[in-house]
C-alpha cells in the first residue's frame, strides 16, 4: 500500500468494506437493525482501545516524572551533604590553626550546646513513641564498644609491686590498710551469702519492675534471652544437661539496683557511689572460663554470693611487662576489690561448685582460690599464691616493698598464718 493515500480513496475503501459486512450479515440471515448494531459496537471497541492507549501513555509519563523527581532529590541531597562536609572540614581546619577563631567559637558555642540537645530530644520524641523499645538504650554510655581500644602510655606504677591479693579480713576498715588504689585485696566474710533461691524470690517480689527495667540478660543458652526466661526455667531444680551454662544480668537503673541491694547489702567499708551499674553473673559448676564484664567505674568490688570461682587478674596489655598476674579463689561471702584500670579479670571454674556473687560495680557467681600469706623480716614481705585449676599452674613469688610503718600496722593485725589450704 502506498505511503501517501488520498482521503477520497480511504472513504471509498471504507464504503466497500462496510458493504461487504452488510452482505455477510444478510447471508447469515441478520436484519438491517442487527447489522447496524454490530457496526456501531465495532466503533465503541475502537474508542476503548484509543482511550486505553492514551491512559498507558499518561501513566508512563507520570512514572518518568516521578523517577526524574526522585533523581533530582537524591542529587540535591548528595550535593548538600558534600557541601556540609566540606564546610565542616574547612571550619575544623580554621579552628585548629587560627587561634582567634577558636576562642570566638568556644565562647559562643558553649551556650548553644544545651538548647541544641534539648531541641534534638524534642524532635526525636515521635521516634520514641513509634519505637518505644529503644528507651532501653537511654542508660548506655557507649552503644558500640571499640574492641581494639588500648590505653596509650599508661603508668603502671600501681601494679608493679603487686605479687598477690592482699588479705584484709581482720581489719576494721580495709581502706585504711590498702597500700594504694591499685592494690587488689579480699575481705573474707565481707559480703552476704546468697543462694539462687533467694535471687528467684527477689525477682518474683519485683517481677513487674524487673521485667520493665532490667529484663535483658546474656546467656550461653540461646533459649534464655530475658530474665523471665531464666527464672521460669528454675535452674536450681532443672540444671542444664552439661551443667556449663553462664548468664550475665546487667542492671543500670536505680529501682532494680535497690531491690538487688536487699539481698546483696553494701559492706560498711565500701564508699557510697553514684554509679548504679551492677552485674550478676550466674555460673553452673562446669561453666567455662570468660573475661569479666568491663564496668564504667575503675574501682570494682566483687562479692561472692555462693559457690566458688577462681579469679585471675591479668595486667592490662600496656602493663604486661611491668606487672604480674595474680589470682584468688573466691568462696561464699568473700569480697574482692580490684582496679579495672590496671587489671582485666578472668573467671575460671572450680569443680563441683555452682556460684552467685555481687559487686559494687559488678555482681558475679564465682569459685575461689587459696592464698598463703608469709611475713618476712623488716619491711620486706614475701607473698606466695598458688593458682588452682587455671592455666600455667604454679607458684608465683615476689617481694612487695611498702612503707615500713604501714607494714608494721598490717603485721600487728595479721599474724603469720595459713589463710587456706592448697589442694594437692
Amino acid at each position: 500500500m502506498p505511503s501517501k493515500v488520498s482521503r477520497g480513496s480511504i472513504l471509498t475503501s471504507y464504503k466497500h468494506k462496510v458493504e461487504e459486512l452488510r452482505n455477510l450479515g444478510r447471508q447469515w440471515s441478520l436484519t438491517e437493525e442487527e447489522i447496524d448494531q454490530v457496526i456501531q459496537d465495532s466503533f465503541s471497541f475502537l474508542e476503548e482501545e484509543i482511550q486505553n492507549d492514551g491512559k498507558l501513555v499518561t501513566s508512563c509519563k507520570k512514572i518518568q516524572k516521578q523517577e526524574n523527581k526522585h533523581s533530582s532529590i537524591f542529587n540535591l541531597s548528595l550535593k548538600i551533604m558534600i557541601s556540609v562536609l566540606l564546610v565542616a572540614i574547612l571550619f575544623n581546619i580554621l579552628l585548629s590553626y587560627h587561634r582567634p577563631t577558636y576562642n570566638f567559637a568556644v565562647r559562643n558555642i558553649q551556650e548553644l550546646i544545651y538548647p541544641t540537645m534539648k531541641l534534638l530530644r524534642w524532635v526525636t520524641l515521635p521516634l520514641v513513641k513509634l519505637f518505644p523499645s529503644i528507651t532501653v538504650w537511654y542508660d548506655e554510655l557507649c552503644l558500640v564498644e571499640n574492641p581494639y581500644f588500648q590505653s596509650v602510655d599508661i603508668d603502671c606504677w600501681a601494679c608493679e609491686d603487686v605479687r598477690s591479693v592482699l588479705d584484709l579480713s581482720e581489719t576494721d576498715d580495709p581502706n585504711l590498710y590498702q597500700p594504694h588504689i591499685g592494690f587488689p585485696y579480699i575481705v573474707k566474710g565481707g559480703s552476704a551469702i546468697v543462694n539462687y533461691n533467694q535471687l528467684e524470690e527477689m525477682y518474683l517480689q519485683n517481677k513487674l519492675m524487673m521485667d520493665t527495667n532490667a529484663y535483658r540478660i546474656k546467656s550461653s543458652n540461646s533459649g534464655w534471652t530475658t530474665l523471665a526466661d531464666l527464672m521460669n526455667h528454675k535452674l536450681e531444680q532443672n540444671p542444664s544437661p552439661n551443667q556449663a551454662e553462664h548468664v550475665i544480668w546487667r542492671l543500670t537503673r536505680l529501682e532494680p539496683t535497690r531491690a538487688l541491694r536487699k539481698i546483696f547489702p553494701r559492706p560498711s567499708f565500701v564508699p557510697t557511689t553514684v554509679n548504679v551499674e551492677r552485674f550478676v553473673l550466674i555460673d553452673e559448676p562446669k561453666a567455662g572460663a570468660y573475661v569479666l564484664p568491663f564496668p564504667e567505674g575503675y574501682k570494682v568490688f566483687l562479692m561472692q554470693g555462693s559457690g566458688e570461682r577462681l579469679i585471675i587478674l591479668d595486667p592490662v596489655p600496656g602493663c604486661n611487662s611491668n606487672c604480674s598476674r595474680v589470682s584468688v579463689l573466691l568462696k561464699p561471702s568473700y569480697f574482692l576489690y580490684y582496679n579495672s584500670w590496671f587489671y582485666r579479670p578472668k573467671s575460671y571454674p572450680v569443680e563441683n561448685s555452682t556460684s552467685i556473687s555481687p559487686c559494687e560495680k559488678n555482681v558475679k557467681h564465682k569459685n575461689t582460690m587459696r592464698i598463703h600469706e608469709k611475713r618476712g623480716r623488716g619491711q620486706d614481705t614475701i607473698w606466695m599464691t598458688q593458682e588452682v585449676g587455671g592455666p600455667d599452674k604454679g607458684v608465683m613469688e615476689g617481694e612487695i616493698l611498702l612503707d615500713r610503718q604501714r607494714w608494721r600496722e598490717l603485721i600487728r593485725k595479721h599474724p603469720s598464718q595459713q589463710v587456706g589450704g592448697i589442694p594437692g
